[in-house]
């Protein structure tokens, strides 16, 4: 049986890497291709990690120690 995943619709990167590391872990092989980002998704990343930044979206590094002592 094969099952073909498109990895590049995966647009969360950790559930990406989630997928990856769960495929490994069950020993189910596979083969991975990605097609390279063109420039303009790379200046579209940019520009809405920019705007993620200026909303405040973000966390620093005072609030990760904070969440940090809680675990």
């Amino acid at each position: 049986m094969e099952l073909i995943i498109d990895f590049d619709n995966i647009k969360d990167p950790v559930k990406k890497e989630w997928l990856l590391h769960t495929l490994k872990l069950m020993g189910i092989k596979f083969e991975a291709t990605e097609k390279s980002q063109t420039l303009a998704q790379y200046n579209d990343d940019l520009a809405a990690g920019d705007a993620e930044i200026e909303r405040g979206e973000f966390t620093n590094a005072e609030d990760l120690k904070i969440e940090a002592r809680k675990w």
